[in-house]
């Protein structure tokens, strides 16, 4: 049996009675401390005359000190702590409960002895009873990781050998990378040193692992096949410096992880864990470094209703708001199966709030049962996430949109001004900055229909959100290309030089729920997106960092602009103002007032005529009568099958 084996049987057997053993070194140590402080102090004396002269006239305090010691300790948490991972605050501790244990000590004789120790001994056996109850959980700590050691070589031999990585980023997050690695045996890493571009820390030693040097150097370990695998742990990255460095590595099949920051770390509930680096990490600008607790606590202690709830933002907004502990979230979504998955995470995520969760399965577009839901639920504040997103299928879904994402808006406002909820946040997109598709179209009524709400009712704040498109969400071009390239290819764009804005999922949430926060009724917010990003060096990059070489392992073919689409999108219209605010991330866009607010409940009462009559040649040229700056395809192609057919004169 492997000598490491045979230890972590042996600790497994008395793990339970860990706690008691520790109890008893610690006896051990103060009755030790004592009496070496003594025989250093009085050397020239035998024991037996040291114990007569000393130790006797102290024998009934002794052990009154060493309960007391022993209390201490255990005060100062000292036998809760997980001794394997010891740090200076556990030193700490063992500093203070010393030393409150020594005045004791003196307090103790002084009553019941009628004397007390020389001092020199008392400080001699501070010093020492420091040194071994430190140098005991130190012992510990040192036999835990050799226990791990040894598993991890006895795995190696058995299964495979540890993977040789390179740390990038020798700060705080790349030390408390080194710290899971080592004390976490199932991570199978040789870690052959780290590289950071802060000059101070060239030569220096992180643990037992030295920094090597500029992070330039990862290109000269990567050719020289001299590792295995890199571990990306900065905390705030130069996306422009890390880019290349991380396509030469796929590139030559060298995988990369990334370590979250530490907020993200706690944030999300998990601990810390690598990651495949991911698109998000690769777009030229640092996420928006959003504090959702700074802002959030609006939502605490409230009643909170989600629309949307099972869909890629309104999931995400459901997983930052419970983290603030709302007094009930609801769940309203459509599809019963987003709706399921996003309940069972957040149970399981958030246990103790589980009774706080309710799933309501209903459609926005049913008013009736929309008004129902809101008598009965009664909520503070809603986020209406739910949305027909995708602008291809509904150019050819014309009313369904309409009916979708107007109506169903409409019926959501009218519900929160009649029920007296005090915000409700829409969700809107910047294709509805002068609009060229059914959807941009129907977004920019929904941000209407929002104005509309905030001249109607005095008792409800209603605020739209408008930004661009999120990585990751399902329909959007990363899951699409991540498929294509996993069947061989090819990987289809629409044009060479398309472009869009791109945020991540969280990030948007976050800002969402922040303009909830700072927002007034009848204000519409924009989102920073940064730059935009050419579709094609997206697709491009996504293929290298799969290892393989564009239009060499994987073709790249052109399918043309799609009905709808934009080959570039606005985030504002020639006719729409910017005012930056005083919060990071946040814009204001003053819109033109083409649509008298007043109008909107007959507006809404003309479309729901032509929803029941089903005529999209009819929604389409209300649409072209109503929405500032439509500009729709005039070759359009209606060909929904089975409803009534039209092209625009």
């Amino acid at each position: 049996m492997h000598m490491g084996y045979m230890f972590s049987s042996i600790a497994d057997n008395i793990k339970i009675r860990a706690k008691h053993i520790i109890v008893m070194a610690d006896m051990l140590a103060i009755l030790c401390a004592l009496f070496l402080a003594l025989l250093l102090r009085f050397d020239n004396m035998s024991a037996s005359a040291i114990y007569a002269t000393y130790l006797a006239p102290h024998i009934y305090s002794l052990p009154v000190v060493v309960v007391l010691y022993i209390f201490l300790l255990s005060k100062h948490r000292l036998y809760r702590y997980a001794w394997r991972f010891l740090s200076i605050e556990v030193v700490w501790s063992i500093f203070c409960a010393n030393t409150l244990g020594l005045a004791c000590m003196i307090i103790t004789q002084q009553l019941i002895d009628d004397s007390t120790m020389p001092m020199s001994v008392l400080i001699i056996f501070w010093m020492l009873c420091f040194i071994f109850i430190s140098s005991f959980r130190i012992m510990l700590r040192v036999i835990n990781r050799y226990i791990h050691a040894s598993g991890r070589s006895a795995k190696a031999v058995n299964d495979v050998l540890p993977k040789r990585a390179i740390i990038i980023g020798a700060g705080n997050q790349g030390a408390r990378v080194l710290h899971a690695i080592n004390d976490d045996p199932t991570l199978r890493y040789n870690i052959i040193g780290f590289l950071d571009d802060a000059d101070e820390r060239r030569g220096i030693y992180v643990g037992n692992i030295p920094v090597l040097g500029h992070i330039k150097l990862l290109k000269n370990y990567v050719r020289n096949k001299k590792i295995d695998e890199v571990i990306v742990a900065l905390s705030e990255s130069d996306y422009e410096e890390i880019r290349p460095l991380v396509l030469a590595c796929r590139k030559n099949g060298i995988p990369v992880k990334i370590v979250p920051s530490f907020s993200d770390t706690l944030s999300s509930k998990h601990p810390i864990r690598f990651e495949d680096f991911s698109v998000e990490d690769l777009l030229r600008r640092p996420a928006q470094s959003t504090n959702i607790e700074s802002f959030g606590n609006y939502l605490t202690g409230r009643r909170i209703l989600v629309t949307g709830a099972g869909g890629s933002i309104g999931s995400e907004l459901c997983r930052q708001i419970i983290a603030l502990k709302p007094e009930k979230l609801f769940l309203l979504g459509h599809g019963e199966n987003s709706i399921f998955q996003i309940l069972q995470e957040l149970k399981r995520d958030y246990p103790q709030l589980a009774d706080q969760i309710a799933p309501i399965i209903a459609c926005v577009t049913n008013k009736r049962r929309i008004d129902q839901i809101f008598n009965s639920a009664r909520p503070h504040i809603v986020f209406h996430a739910a949305a027909h997103k995708h602008v291809p299928l509904m150019e050819q879904n014309i009313i369904e949109a309409a009916n979708n994402n107007v109506i169903g808006t409409y019926n959501i406002a009218e519900a929160c001004g009649k029920f007296k909820v005090m915000k409700m946040v829409l969700v809107s997109t910047d294709k509805a900055a002068k609009p060229h598709s059914i959807m941009g179209a129907t977004k920019w009524l929904c941000e209407s229909v929002m104005l509309s709400g905030a001249r109607r009712w005095e008792s409800t704040a209603f605020i739209a959100v408008r930004f661009g498109n999120v990585l990751g969400s399902r329909g959007s071009v990363i899951p699409v290309f991540k498929e294509q390239i996993k069947n061989g290819g090819p990987v289809t764009v629409t044009h060479p030089e398309m472009t869009r804005f791109f945020m991540t999922i969280p990030e948007a949430s976050r800002l969402v729920v922040q303009a909830g926060a700072v927002g007034d009724s009848g204000e519409l917010y924009l989102l920073d997106m940064g730059k935009p990003v050419r579709i094609l060096d997206l697709a491009e990059d996504m293929i290298r960092l799969s290892g393989l070489e564009p239009n060499v392992d994987i073709r790249v073919e052109f399918s043309g602009i799609r009905p709808g689409e934009k080959l570039h999108e606005q985030l504002t219209s020639e006719k729409e103002q910017i005012e930056k605010t005083e919060w990071e991330g946040l814009s204001i866009i003053h819109r033109p007032e083409t649509l008298n607010p007043a109008r909107m409940p007959e507006l809404i009462s003309q479309m729901l005529n032509v929803v029941e009559g089903g005529d999209d040649s009819e929604m389409l040229a209300l649409f072209r009568e109503v929405v500032a700056g439509y500009l729709p395809d005039y070759e359009r192609s209606i060909t929904t099958p089975g409803i009534s057919s039209a092209q625009p004169t």
